[in-house]
């Protein structure tokens, strides 16, 4: 058999014996078996090592799954603190949109340091019994409690992405996210969570979608429906975001073949296509204005 000498390859050297297999370990514990920080830097660059969080690592060929997430979370836990917000998300597996994907994920925590100051980048607030869990033993607020708290604190097109994305663990229904929103009346960003509650949909399958559909919900045009199954002749196809009487959609760079779109545009419709950089990084204005345009163009083409 010949072997691709150009395919990536897992890292096949051990690690230390004296670092601990298949659990997360931080740069404290490392050196007190005596490995020093050099040490942990060159594993890291040699790729025998990752880092989960600021201060943890962890063997490179552990699975980044949730128990290995909370094991680390619970290294650098203060004592007393609950995990909140962007980091209670990831450890519900939700990973929220960052200004850069290789940033490592923050540590957002509800409690107060031995000084008595708050730690956390936002205002104090009141948890109830039901806002927390403790998977692994780690105290986080549930992925509903999340979605509350991220709907309120977080930039309008991050907080959609990311309530959709909770939504998607199927841990809560969208009606006890409605039903809960008006616990936070008079509360930081209640107005802007009274305006995202009812557009939550589990049926964006990635944060771009959800965010394209805020675009597209801000721009002038009909609401769209999500995941649109729409119909080539030769069979179905499913259009990230849709309007069926209009046969216009707008779907993610790769979602659709060459041959698909072909096969729609046959069919009367009418596709817009955009890469995920465009919609999350560009200016919303544009994304915006493109959107209008082409469904203009597309009711033109069906009255001619």
């Amino acid at each position: 058999m010949q072997i691709d000498d150009s395919a990536p390859t897992l890292p096949l050297s051990p690690l230390d014996p004296r670092l601990p297999l298949g659990m997360p370990f931080t740069p404290a514990m490392a050196r007190a078996v005596g490995i020093p920080r050099s040490a942990l830097d060159r594993m890291l660059r040699d790729g025998l090592l990752r880092r989960v969080l600021r201060g943890v690592y962890v063997d490179a060929t552990v699975l980044d799954d949730p128990e290995t997430r909370a094991r680390s979370v619970a290294l650098v836990l203060p004592r007393g603190a609950v995990v909140v917000d962007r980091t209670a998300a990831w450890l519900h597996g939700v990973e929220v949109l960052r200004a850069r994907s290789d940033l490592l994920p923050p540590l957002e925590v509800l409690g107060r340091s031995a000084a008595g100051r708050p730690r956390h980048f936002g205002a104090e607030r009141t948890l109830i019994s039901e806002d927390v869990e403790t998977p692994y033993g780690v105290p986080v607020t549930t992925p509903l409690r999340t979605a509350l708290d991220l709907g309120r604190l977080l930039a309008p097109d991050r907080a959609l992405a990311s309530m959709d994305a909770l939504l998607r663990t199927r841990r809560f229904t969208h009606r006890e996210l409605l039903l809960q929103v008006e616990r936070f009346r008079h509360q930081k960003g209640v107005v802007q969570l009274r305006r995202l509650a009812p557009i939550v949909d589990a049926r964006a399958s990635c944060p771009a979608e959800s965010i394209l559909r805020v675009r597209w919900l801000e721009a002038s045009l009909p609401t769209p429906i999500p995941r649109l199954r729409a119909s080539t002749g030769a069979g179905w196809l499913e259009l990230a975001l849709g309007l069926e009487v209009q046969r216009f959609a707008a779907v993610l760079a790769g979602q659709l073949s060459g041959e698909e779109r072909e096969q729609l545009t046959s069919s009367g419709w009418r596709i817009v296509v955009l890469t995920e950089e465009r919609v999350i990084r560009s200016d919303p204005y544009l994304v915006m204005r493109h959107l209008e345009r082409e469904f203009h163009q597309q009711l033109l083409r069906q009255v001619s």
